[in-house]
């Protein structure tokens, strides 16, 4: 039986109703901010003895969007386990600003692809699904993209909430989003292809290739550990590989799902 609860990921800070069902030794939750994901009462107990230093906010709201953004692609609830929770936190992080506004000419131009028609207004959940910490900070993002003359909408702020109507791109914003499907704008990442669990390899990665990218090009160098985290493997490797500055792939052991995350970069 559902029943009313604060959500243990956004709190409800910034609006939206919480349930919760029984399922299993978890609770399945339906947040109208994350969306829906099932957490382990193992992990709930966790999570409810975390403060804002424990568990800040801007971690929390990087979980939200990890949610929202798994249950908007697949419609299929995300699940929490304590070990996945303690991998997951201390390399949680927000989109950069840069890379907010690109998920919200993504999906506008996703919308309006489907539907022919403007996006109509959208829900308290906007600034879980692009990533930003704040309904707040992605109006801010809205009025930019508009200034700059990609995006056209009607941005209001009351006493009862935040939205946006009618939200269109541009023809240039339309340039912008044909360029971002085809990969033609990198992110400030590698992503790296290779046989995972060598003792010579990992380590090698993990203490000089990565320590050395970041502080020469001050790029991080991810791989598909890191994509996995966030939902379906398959899918959000091809976002990561398009987004990528440059691929770094190793084919000592002739890995084949390394050879296959260089073709995909090709």
């Amino acid at each position: 039986m559902s029943q009313a609860i604060k959500c243990p990921i956004c709190r409800n800070e910034h609006g939206g109703a919480c349930t919760s069902t029984p399922h299993g030794d978890a609770d399945w939750f339906t947040c109208e901010i994350c969306g829906q994901f099932i957490v382990t009462r193992s992990l709930q107990a966790v999570l409810s003895h975390k403060d804002d230093t424990t568990f800040p906010r801007p971690k929390r709201a990087a979980l939200s969007h990890l949610l929202r953004r798994s249950w908007d692609q697949h419609q299929m609830p995300f699940f929490m386990r304590t070990d996945w929770f303690d991998d997951y936190l201390p390399t949680a992080r927000l989109p950069t600003p840069s890379e907010q506004a690109v998920n919200i000419i993504r999906w506008i131009g996703d919308t309006v692809s489907e539907t022919g028609l403007p996006a109509s207004r959208l829900g308290p959940q906007f600034y879980a699904t692009i990533g930003s910490t704040t309904p707040d900070a992605a109006l801010r993002l809205f009025d930019e993209l508009i200034k700059t003359g990609l995006v056209t909408a009607n941005v209001a702020k009351s006493m009862a909430g935040h939205w946006v109507d009618n939200a269109d791109l541009t023809l240039p914003g339309w340039e912008r989003y044909e360029a971002e499907k085809r990969g033609r704008f990198a992110g400030q990442f590698g992503f790296a292809a290779l046989k995972f669990n060598d003792p010579v390899l990992d380590p090698l990665l993990r203490d000089h290739v990565k320590p050395a990218i970041k502080e020469h090009i001050s790029h991080d160098l991810i791989d598909m550990r890191d994509a996995a985290k966030a939902g379906i493997i398959d899918n959000l490797m091809r976002e990561k590989i398009r987004d990528a500055a440059f691929v770094l792939v190793d084919l000592t052991h002739e890995n084949s799902g390394a050879y296959w995350e260089a073709g995909s970069a090709e």
